[in-house]
């Protein structure tokens, strides 16, 4: 019959399937699909993350973890906060010098998921990433430690290539989980789908749980990807989840100030991210935010 993966309330899923120290990876794009549900009981349960691989487009999901000092480094291609500025507590953590920095562009980190994913060591970039003669790519000045160049086996022009990421641990969203840990996306799954391949774990919160997927899910993660799973309605909040509700602009607005002062976020940790999920609802009466943002699944 196959894995099934294990549903478990969010508290366990963090506790028993997050190691600590670990190489992390976030799904989702800038405020869209993204895990904050699980991304704030990594916050609550205080879990130290060796290595932080936010989305391809990183927002709050990792400024959180980077304020909550759990992050160690952080491989990254984009991290702000869109439209709301900058993102506070990665810039202020990184201009003092307390959190290391593996710059990546776009391209080179999707395909070094994509490494991750297909089990290769390492993925070639496009032919523009080269430089003029005698010169040291940008990329591979800034970033050492994951770009290299080499000679092509078969026409012995030079390359640069990305060494593969392959996170320890994937935390992802999507809108549907069945009984057997298939997962159903509504909306764009981005990366997630790579995500899910290169990780050792797989973990996914859901909005809802059916028997069985609809055909129209526009991706879905397939359950022996999965290791374990959580059900929690309205956990992408503040950003969206696609076919179910849009970003609450009030709330990111709200905690892009938070993020520009260490006393800010303090404050904001205590009062909004507070010490469980119910506690976070009911701060910002999430139930009536969402009822507002509600969008119709297709």
């Amino acid at each position: 019959m196959g894995k099934v993966a294990r549903q478990l309330s969010l508290e366990a899923l963090v506790a028993e399937c997050v190691p600590r120290d670990a190489v992390l990876a976030l799904g989702g794009l800038h405020y869209h699909n993204t895990p904050m549900a699980l991304v704030r009981e990594l916050v609550r349960q205080q879990v130290p993350i060796a290595t932080l691989v936010p989305p391809l487009d990183g927002s709050l999901n990792a400024d959180q973890l980077i304020g909550a000092d759990l992050v160690a480094e952080v491989q990254f291609a984009y991290l702000g906060l869109e439209n709301f500025g900058l993102a506070g507590r990665f810039r202020a953590a990184a201009e003092a010098g307390r959190l290391r920095l593996r710059d990546c562009e776009e391209a080179g980190f999707t395909l070094a998921l994509r490494a991750g994913a297909a089990g290769l060591p390492f993925a070639a970039l496009p032919t523009d990433f080269l430089p003029a003669p005698g010169a040291l790519p940008t990329v591979r000045g800034v970033n050492p430690r994951d770009y290299a160049e080499l000679v092509n086996p078969f026409t012995g022009a030079r390359e640069v290539v990305i060494r593969a990421i392959t996170p320890d641990v994937a935390l992802l969203h999507c809108q549907l989980v069945d009984a057997r840990g298939n997962c159903g996306y509504l909306g764009a799954p981005f990366l997630d789908l790579d995500i899910a391949r290169a990780a050792r774990v797989c973990l996914v919160q859901a909005e809802r749980a059916v028997p069985r997927l609809p055909d129209h899910c526009r991706a879905v993660l397939p359950g022996y990807v999965v290791d374990a799973c959580c059900v929690l309605p309205g956990g992408a909040h503040p950003a969206s989840s696609h076919g179910c509700y849009a970003e609450d602009d009030v709330a990111l607005a709200d905690y892009a100030r938070a993020s520009r002062s260490d006393a800010d976020f303090a404050r904001y940790r205590v009062e909004t991210i507070g010490d469980s999920e119910a506690h976070y609802r009911r701060a910002l009466d999430v139930d009536a935010r969402l009822a507002s943002l509600a969008r119709t699944p297709p």
